[in-house]
């Protein structure tokens, strides 16, 4: 849902489907959010969607695994492209922080380093000679991020000092660039921006994520329409007015459910 701040600006007819009965995906074993995701990008297959958006540390496994060749062929590299062109581009000495759910803790850096190995350094950073090669990583758990948006609003001042608490880790490891590795992440972007020196240490925007989508090459479409399906309860959806008016946008927005 985070990502329609800016998909909503674009005509194009989209079909999310939101497994809100597995929610949320990074406290279970990896092995069993990437059973959901794959089930999610089965049923969007079947509805003849041309590509799929999947969460930051499944794209990577499911872009990098053999195994899934029908998929690779269906799901945008947002998030590989994001890190390739712009936290690995504009490092400045090759220490790279990362900050996740709970799952994601024993894949996410081996998947980033799997697609390290076809990072070419820029002639700066060949020129940089305290650059770390291969990237250094620094990782934090920040599994509870997620619940402030579901209870607190993400500019709450108490999540704002916890936020700030937790980004500390990065200041006092040196790291010059900080990922998030769950899209969620980015509604505390603000916070994030301001309590980082952005000649120190680099954190890309969620208009990064934007810039590679309108990069992006897709069949035409003249209309925007949202049509979401989900799993067990779609309180959390309708709940939230300032959700709702960015779905819809004064056009089509239908939701229904699922059976598990």
């Amino acid at each position: 849902m985070t990502l329609f701040k800016f998909l909503s600006k674009y005509d194009h007819d989209y079909v999310v489907y939101y497994d809100f009965f597995h929610w949320p995906y990074g406290d279970k074993t990896f092995e069993q959010s990437l059973a959901c995701v794959e089930k999610g990008i089965e049923y969007l297959i079947q509805q003849g969607v041309d590509s799929i958006i999947v969460p930051p540390v499944y794209e990577l496994f499911l872009m990098q695994n053999s195994k899934f060749k029908i998929q690779k062929e269906k799901i945008l590299p947002l998030f590989s492209t994001y890190v390739r062109d712009y936290c690995f581009k504009y490092s400045l000495v090759g220490k790279i922080g990362l900050f996740w759910d709970f799952a994601d803790v024993e894949w996410a850096q081996m998947l980033m380093k799997n697609l390290e190995k076809t990072y070419v350094r820029t002639s700066d950073q060949k020129s940089i000679k305290k650059f770390h090669t291969p990237f250094v990583y620094w990782t934090k758990e920040t599994s509870l991020w997620k619940y402030y948006l579901t209870h607190l609003s993400y500019s709450h001042i108490l999540v704002n000092k916890i936020i700030k608490f937790d980004l500390r880790y990065f200041k006092d490891a040196m790291t010059d660039t900080v990922i998030p590795l769950n899209y969620w992440y980015f509604h505390y972007q603000t916070t994030i921006t301001k309590f980082f020196n952005f000649k120190k240490i680099r954190f890309h925007s969620l208009e990064k994520i934007e810039d590679i989508f309108a990069s992006f090459k897709f069949s035409p479409s003249k209309t925007y329409s949202v049509h979401i399906v989900y799993t067990w309860n779609n309180q959390f959806l309708t709940r939230e007015k300032r959700l709702m008016r960015l779905l819809q946008r004064g056009k089509t927005t239908e939701i229904t459910w699922k059976e598990i």
